[in-house]
Parts: structure tokens; sequence; C-alpha cells
């Protein structure tokens, strides 16, 4: 007698090709890689300067990792499905200027002299996917990039080494944007971005990344890393313009207000002031130079709702442009100061 297994082979069939699409459940994960306890400075640049790996220091909450795919490479930077592009999307609820972003990076290695953009999109693309829905707003119009050879980018095992990009041109910022770099000039050269770890990045879903095989975009969610399970946020912060005084008089970014450095430029004694909207159960404050490296750090400072000022001896820093950051929980603000004694 026949059978009729024409149903059977349409499920096998669609099985297969669901299988094969690259970003459905297949995107794993395998453990975290933890951001070193230790205290290990960064030296002269050279092709491949990655630091051994473990926990942050003086951070209880969040925790700041690098995270491998299991095909090789790393969710957020070069893997085995030649993802092009990754970024953190940062929504606004009015208008601001950027100069620039610090990025953390915790691996690379440099065989090939490959090229990264370090670039600002638009959130006006209209082929995003997350987890449930397709078709979404997602990076669209490039703003500005700086391009560099990954012989040149900082790595850091415990966040005192950051790489520090400065636009040709600074971006008005009028709408939601993403702040990210693109991978696609990176030849046999690899590299892995900080994130926090899973489950940290309050399902939000703020973590873009373009895809080689159709050029569109997806969130981690929405990729199928770990089955729709993937909630990070990627470590990189923008540097709002310095003269700008929109975030210390205007709305909260993230819950936090953060003021210009008083004086600026300072000879060398500042005085920065913030503001938090609700009490912390983190803080801190710190300082990187024009190489992304720390040169102050602080998480001793005022956690509690309201207004607070930091005076900070900044003396035995040498003159030049300097970047201080505000972390509050979740929320990051970095601006921008100059000592001149």
């Amino acid at each position: 007698m026949k059978t009729n297994n024409t149903p059977f082979r349409f499920l096998a069939l669609a099985l297969v090709i669901l299988i094969s699409l690259p970003g459905f459940a297949q995107r794993k994960t395998t453990a975290p890689v933890y951001i070193a306890k230790h205290q290990t400075q960064s030296g002269t640049k050279t092709p491949n300067d990655t630091l051994l790996p473990g926990n942050l220091p003086f951070v209880a909450t969040p925790n700041y990792v690098m995270i491998p795919s299991d095909n090789g490479g790393y969710v957020l930077g070069t893997n085995g499905w030649n993802d092009k592009c990754k970024c953190e999307e940062f929504k606004i609820t009015y208008n601001y200027t950027i100069e620039g972003a610090i990025y953390w990076f915790g691996y690379k290695r440099a065989d090939s002299s490959g090229l990264v953009k370090f670039s600002v999109w638009n959130m006006d693309g209209t082929t995003g996917t997350t987890h449930d829905t397709t078709n979404q707003p997602c990076p669209g119009t490039l703003f500005e990039s700086y391009i560099d050879t990954i012989t040149n980018i900082d790595t850091s095992s415990n966040l005192n080494q950051a790489y520090v990009v400065m636009f040709p041109v600074p971006i008005q910022i009028t709408s939601n944007y993403c702040i990210g770099f693109d991978m696609s000039e990176i030849n046999g050269d690899s590299i892995a971005m900080v994130s926090t770890t899973s489950g940290q990045g309050g399902n939000l879903e703020l973590v873009w990344e373009q895809w080689s095989t159709d050029n569109k975009w997806y969130t981690l969610q929405g990729a199928q890393w770990d089955s729709s399970s993937l909630d990070i946020d990627a470590m990189v912060l923008p540097i709002i313009d310095n003269t700008a005084g929109t975030v210390e008089h205007g709305e909260f970014i993230s819950g936090i207000k953060l003021s210009q450095s008083y004086p600026n430029p300072n000879p060398g004694e500042c005085m920065i002031s913030y503001e938090l909207s609700t009490p912390q159960a983190s803080a801190s404050l710190e300082i990187i130079d024009m190489s992304g490296k720390r040169v102050y750090f602080n998480n001793d400072i005022d956690k509690c709702q309201g207004i607070h000022q930091n005076t900070i001896d900044v003396s035995g820093l040498k003159n030049g442009i300097y970047f201080y950051i505000l972390s509050a929980g979740s929320g990051r603000i970095a601006k921008k100061m100059t000592i001149e004694k």
C-alpha cells in the first residue's frame, strides 16, 4: 500500500531550512569572560595588547564581561556569523550635542592591519527586528564616523583603559541614536567589546547588530541569541558637548544629571556637581585622559537622591584634555574638561 509522506517531508524540509538560517536558536553564547579585579595599566600600544580577563574592581553591580560565541569569536565583536556592526541605542527626551564616544574593548588580535569604523547612526531605519516584531526603527542614516586600524585600539581587563574617539564634527542629537562600530573591513583581525552580564540590560533591547547575510539590523533578542534571552548593555558612552548646558539644566539622562566641571579650564582643583533622580546602590566618578587611561577613580561618592558636589584635586595631572564620567546604577554620562596650569 502506498502511503502519503508529503506532510512529513514538508515538515522535515521546513526544519532543515529553519535550522540552516543564520540567527535563530543556533546563536548560542558560552560562559561570559569576566573583567579582571587586579589593577593593570595598559602601556605602550602593541599589535596585541589584550590583558587577562576576570572581575571588575570595586563594582558589585553591574558586572562587566565579554560574551563568547559558541561558533568562535564574541557576541559583541567578530564571530563565526561574520556580523558587520554592533551598537548600543540611546533614547533621548530632548536635544543635545555629542563630540565623541568612549569605548571599552577587552580583547583584540591584529594580524592584517584591519580597519574598524567607529560610528553614530540615527534610529531612522525601518527594517529592524526585535524579539517579537519586524520592521521596527533601527540604525539607519550614518551621522558621523571615525576610522582607525585595529592595532591602535586600546584594550583593558579592568576598564581603566578605554578607547576614545573624537568625531570630526560634533553631532546634534534630536532623536534616538546608536553608537557602535563597523567591522566590515577588519579582514582577518578580531575584536571583542565589553558588556554587562546577561540579565542586566533591563529587557530594553538596546544592543543592535547588522548581519552580513542580509544587511539588516537585529537586536540581540531579535537575532535569537540564546533563544532571545540575551539581555545586556554594551560598554560605549557618548561624550556630551561641554558647551551644552542642557545636561545639567534639562531633564535627567538615565536618572542622572552632570554639570560642567568648574572652573574649566582649571589650574589644579575642580568642582563637579551631579544630581540623582532616585537613590542608587552604587555610584562613581572617574577621569580618563585622551589616550583612554584612567587617572582618577572614586566610588565613595554620595548615592542619595538629590544634588551633590565633589571637589577633585587634579594638580598632579598634566595639562591637556580629559573626560570625566559619572556612573550611577545603570546610567552613565561623560563630559570633557581641560587642565591648564
